[in-house]
Parts: structure tokens; sequence; C-alpha cells
């Protein structure tokens, strides 16, 4: 497609008229300073759809020359060329979906798909603080399209609750991308003249200092905040007459959830503090493993309704998964039920853990073979009913996670393994029987591991290093944890730390 460069700026849409010789108009959303959103309708479909057009004409109005005006008009021109191809890249059905572009009467325009629900900030100060499960509920939906976007290598830059849409079935889209940068160190950044890009009571310590090169660390940061809200009702930091939100983000230490919500559980404050750290670098390396913190914590199927009864319900998924929400004409939600999967390879072991180990033992020995078969896919399926019913301290569950977490690493997909291989090491980190314990060092091994490929390769050699510390002062190393191992060294070794290796694989090399 031809670049989307105007002939002129600054037109206005008005309601009744058709963009692209398909999309009429019905009424505007709302308006910023950079563009507008209007509701329209899709002619040839008759579904809704939002149409985005760039408002050049208000943007910096009488601050600047004439010169400095165009420079500064070119530059808004192409970010919003960049946010439409970044939704064009972007397929995730937690992120809003682009449908079409290109240019209307000389000006940029974006026809999206009509996101119908409520921003997460007026969501919130309507049930303020929310209840633990559906807290936790949105911030799985959001931490997964988060990790989406990151994988093609998009950073957010502006996430927030109003950022934020919870729809009519209680599910999350992420909207906006007006201000996502690509994550390269050589990105060009479009930034209005003398602004910092966020919202700052969600912003980074490094965005709030202006630094230039940030990276999808300031994503987890903002995701932090969000979380610290939908958990106790209250932003992280907030202006104080002594000193205010920007201060305390670059320089205070954040609040623990724990501080304002009893009986949270542990590691759900601790995910919520290092994603809170001043250094980018302390933070996690991917949202997956916030993914696999919380979702143990989700509500269980069967699980009793919110209290206060929430509309929407971001519940209601997890609850009663053979039921999906949706509005009535009196705006509450109805459940309308949804077929469930037929026996066989769909359907739900239900609470027989005699079937759910027969069925890791049949993927054991598929992984052996040259094809992943059915009844790993199946165990896969399987995997989050599994520890929603019994958890990661069932140790055939742990191990049947492992064996997932293998499936993925050797599939290349890195995040999703590591995600699955530290959430079995954080579970099995005190369990001090031998199987557990050969459980969790495999789980580290594979942590390790999976931080070679994604750069940190210091973090994967001294993860790589303690497990071998360990084994070597076992009575009986596990012969699996040791294989395990020399598989690592050898991709070390390919990577320039031969020689730190062999000083390691020494300790392995005794009887």
């Amino acid at each position: 497609m031809a670049r989307m460069m105007p002939r002129r700026t600054g037109v206005r849409m008005e309601k009744g008229e058709v963009v692209r010789g398909r999309y009429q108009i019905v009424e505007l959303l709302g308006r910023g300073g950079m563009a507008c959103v209007w509701k329209a309708t899709d002619t040839q479909t008759g579904e809704l759809v939002a149409v985005k057009e760039i408002r050049a004409d208000q943007y910096n109005q009488g601050r600047l020359g004439p010169a400095e005006r165009a420079r500064q008009e070119t530059e808004l021109l192409k970010r919003f060329e960049r946010e439409g191809q970044f939704l064009a890249d972007l397929d995730h059905p937690g992120i809003v979906k682009l449908l079409d572009r290109g240019l209307h009467r000389g000006a940029p325009c974006l026809v999206m798909e009509f996101v119908d629900g409520e921003p997460l900030d007026r969501f919130l100060g309507r049930f303020r603080p929310l209840p633990f499960g559906a807290a936790i509920a949105i911030g799985v939906e959001i931490a997964e399209a988060l990790v989406h976007a990151h994988a093609g290598w998009v950073i957010h830059r502006d996430l927030k609750p109003d950022n934020i849409v919870l729809t009519a079935d209680g599910s999350v889209k992420l909207i906006d991308f007006g201000v996502a940068l690509p994550d390269r160190p050589d990105a060009t950044r479009y930034t209005a003249y003398g602004a910092t890009p966020g919202t700052v009571g969600y912003m980074a310590p490094e965005q709030l200092q202006g630094q230039q090169k940030v990276t999808k660390a300031v994503d987890h940061y903002s995701y932090g905040c969000v979380l610290f809200e939908l958990l106790t009702g209250r932003q992280p930091f907030i202006d104080r007459p002594d000193r205010n939100c920007s201060t305390q983000h670059q320089q205070d230490m954040p609040p623990r959830v724990s501080d304002f919500r009893a009986g949270n559980p542990a590691e759900v404050d601790d995910l919520v503090w290092h994603l809170l750290s001043k250094d980018p670098h302390r933070r996690l390396d991917s949202l997956a493993w916030a993914v696999g913190i919380l979702r143990p914590h989700l509500p269980a199927e069967g699980s009793p309704e919110p209290n206060p009864e929430l509309v929407p319900d971001p519940t209601t998924r997890y609850r009663l998964p053979g039921v999906v929400a949706a509005p009535s004409v009196t705006g509450r939600a109805m459940r309308i039920p949804v077929a469930r999967p037929a026996a066989g390879r769909g359907a739900r072991l239900g609470g027989d853990r005699d079937q759910f180990d027969q069925l890791h033992a049949h993927a054991v020995a598929e992984m052996a073979g040259p094809d992943i078969g059915p009844a790993l896919e199946r165990l896969e399926h399987e995997l989050a009913h599994a520890r929603k019913s019994w958890g990661l301290g069932h140790l055939p569950v742990a191990q049947a996670q492992l064996l997932c977490a293998d499936a993925a690493r050797l599939r290349g997909d890195w995040e999703a393994a590591g995600a699955l291989y530290r959430a079995v090491a954080k579970a099995l980190e005190y369990r001090t029987a031998p199987a557990f314990r050969a459980a969790a060092l495999e789980a580290w091994v594979g942590v390790a591991e999976c931080r070679i490929p994604a750069g940190d390769l210091q973090g994967g050699f001294d993860g790589w290093a303690d497990v071998v510390h360990e084994i070597a002062g076992l009575v009986e190393a596990p012969a699996r944890v040791v294989a395990r191992c020399h598989e690592v060294a050898v991709e070390l070794e390919e990577r320039g730390r031969a020689e730190g290796v062999r000083s390691f694989l020494e300790l392995l090399s005794r009887e």
C-alpha cells in the first residue's frame, strides 16, 4: 500500500459522510489533541466500526513557527502511519483489530473494529477495589495481550486504564497505539515537541527522566501500576502536597499491594513489587512470567459470582467456561449456553487424576519420537485445568508442565517455555523430597536455557551454574537433570562460554 502522506491535513469528518466509499459516519466517539475517533457503519456488512482521523491542524497550534510546525506535522503523520502498521501486524483477541486504512480527502485514517465496552478507568470508578478474582482475570488478559505485542517488537508506551476496554462479555481489549514504538535501538521517535509520551501516573522512571532508548520494560512498569490499581483500588503513587507523583515514581520505593489489601498471595505481592522496580533490568524479562504467576489464582470453574456483582463480569469465562456473557436489552449480562466439546481430543478429563497421569505417560512416550503427537497436544490442552484442580504441588502436574515447557522450547517459543519452567520452579521451591527437588532443578535448568536465546547469556550461565553446584552436592544426582545440564552446556560453549563451562562440568564428572 502507498504511504499515507496526505495532500492536506486538518480534515474533519461529519455525520452521514461516507469514508473511503464504504464507512458511513454515525457520531463522534472521542476527540484528542492529535486525532478524532468516530463511530461508523460498514455499508457493505452492516457492522459498526471505529474510524480514526488525524487532526494535524490542532497539533501544537500557536506554539511553533511555520517551519517547525511543518516538521512536527510531518512527524505526527509518520507516527499515525506507524500506528496503522502496528495494528495491521498484531493479531490478538486482546488488541483492537485494524480493518482498513488509507486516505480520505487526502488525509490518513484508520478503520478499526468497534469495541463495545467500557474503559477500565470508568469500570474501576464503579467497582473499587475489585474482587480479587476479577482483578486477576483482567490482569491476566492484559498481560497476554502485551506479551503478543512485545513478541511483535511493539512497545505500547502508554498503558493505562483509559487505554484498556472491558467489553460486554468481560474480556479485555488494548487500544490506542498512537505513541507505540518499535522495540529496536535505532527506532525513530516521532514525539511531540517538548513532550514525553505516556501518562504520569503510569509512566516508568526512565520515561519520566526523558531517556530516549526505552525498552518493553516501560510497559512492564506501566502494567505493574495497572495491576496494583486493579488489586488495591488506587495507583501506587498519587500527588501529595510535599511530593508530586512524578518524583515519587522516580525516587520513592513503591508500596506493597499487601499494605492495602489483606490476604493477598505473597507471589502476587512480589510480582507487582518487581514490576515496579526503578531499575528496568530488575523487572521481569517477559510478562509471560506474570501470566504464569497469576493464572493459578484465576477463579476456578464453579466458583461463586463476585461480590459485589460485576457488569460486565470478567470472571465468567473462568467460572463458567461453558457460557459466554452478552449484554441484554436492560444492559445487564445474560448467559448464553455454548456447546461443550464432545468426548475425544477436546474433552475435559474432569477430576480424574489417574486419567491425567496416564495421558502424561503417553505424552512422555511421544516426546521420545520425531513429532509431537495427539497425547502431547491433549496434555497441553488439559494442563490449565489440572493446575486449577490439583495445583503444581501435585508432582504429576508439575512434571506434565515441564513436558509442555520442553515442547514449547523445542518449537522455539522461548518466552512461553520460560514461563512454564519458572512457575514449576517457584511452586516447588520449598519441597525437599528427592522427586520434587529433581523436578525443581530441571525447571531451573529450563529457565536458564530460555534466557540464552533472549540475549541474556550471563543470566543463562549463572542459572545453569547454580544448578550444577547443587547437583554436585547431592549424594545421588538425578540423571534427567544431569543430562539437561550437559545439553545446556553445549549451547553455552557454542556461544563462547567454553572455558567457564568446562570448570563446572568437572563437578558433574565424578561418579
